[in-house]
């Protein structure tokens, strides 16, 4: 198996690589590509699906891992992804089952037989089409998923980010929010925010869409309401303790999704920086193999444990195009 390492050399967490080196052995080709500029890990990316490569490994968080995905895109089936949870979020791994407290088993996992089909999302727009892996957080919550601070991550865990959240309630933007769900069922709401999720999670850790699978065909949709700033705060920590149990957070399911709103609401995509648009976005159903801990809480039962259906379904698995024309 051919593998490509794409990571940051000046990143904090560089240091990390000597140790993943460690596990490279005499029969393990694995091509070291540091990157100069955030842009660098999409081109890394596309030279990797053009040259052949088995696998792309990805040491970074979640906004190198979407740079990387729109260099694969739309050649899902080409290649084989591997994340390292380098970056400081790493949001997408923690759904894969893999956090910096289990290094080992990342390193481990990267050169393993265990990979899974799952999901993307794709985002067509007025400026053109991109990709989503994790999540697209809009309005204040895209805001405060990029404001989280590692200090408070560690101190508060996944409640980091409502604590974090209060700091902005003051000059929140509320938006009239149009979604069209499946083409059959339509939503008019007062919002603070909206996440579109293909993973669980944002902010280094907050269940975002604590029922997401990674890999069953659907995003999931969350959405903040317009609400008074007390009421808001219990329902945000509510909803962080059980979310089965908050209503006044909405949540949807879809397939695909058409949705603007007034004003245009700024999105943050896979941790990448904020931009207004309103857009439609569809599920591309297991398009892309991905390496994945057996206990991977963002995956169904059946991919997470089951390392010899995803060695037997790699030759099968459809392009981006031919699920497009299903």
């Amino acid at each position: 198996m051919r593998s490509v390492l794409i990571f940051n050399p000046q990143a904090g967490t560089a240091d990390r690589i000597k140790d993943f080196l460690l596990h490279l052995t005499s029969g393990t080709r694995c091509e070291l590509r540091p990157t100069g500029s955030a842009q660098d890990a999409r081109r890394f990316a596309r030279e990797a699906v053009e040259e052949g490569i088995d696998r792309l490994i990805v040491a970074g968080g979640d906004g190198t891992i979407g740079l990387a995905i729109e260099g694969i895109a739309p050649h899902f089936d080409r290649i084989e992804l591997a994340v390292l949870p380098f970056g400081t979020g790493n949001d997408l791994a923690r759904s894969l089952g893999f956090t910096p407290d289990q290094m080992e088993q990342a390193y481990e996992a990267a050169f393993g037989p265990h990979t899974v089909p799952i999901d993307i999302i794709r985002i067509t727009e007025k400026e053109g089409v991109q990709h989503c892996i994790n999540v697209a957080n809009g309005g204040f919550g895209g805001r405060v998923a990029l404001d989280v601070q590692s200090i408070d991550k560690r101190r508060w865990g996944p409640m980091a980010y409502w604590i974090t959240s209060a700091s902005r309630l003051v000059d929140l933007q509320p938006y009239e929010v149009r979604m069209e769900l499946d083409g059959q069922h339509d939503e008019h709401i007062s919002s603070f925010g909206v996440a579109i999720a293909n993973g669980r999670f944002v902010g280094g850790g907050f269940p975002i869409a604590p029922q997401a699978l990674l890999d069953d065909g659907w995003m999931d949709i969350t959405v903040i309401p317009v609400l008074p700033t007390i009421e808001l705060m219990v329902a945000g920590l509510n909803f962080t303790l059980n979310p089965q149990s908050e209503e006044r957070i909405r949540t949807f399911r879809a397939r695909r999704l058409r949705f603007d709103s007034t004003p245009e609401m700024p999105f943050s995509v896979d941790g990448e920086p904020i931009r207004h648009m309103s857009f439609t976005c569809e599920t591309l159903p297991r398009v892309l193999r991905v390496v994945a801990s057996k206990e991977a809480p963002g995956l169904s039962r059946t991919s997470a444990g089951s390392a010899t259906e995803s060695a037997t379904k790699t030759a099968t698995l459809p392009s981006a195009e031919e699920e497009n024309d299903s």
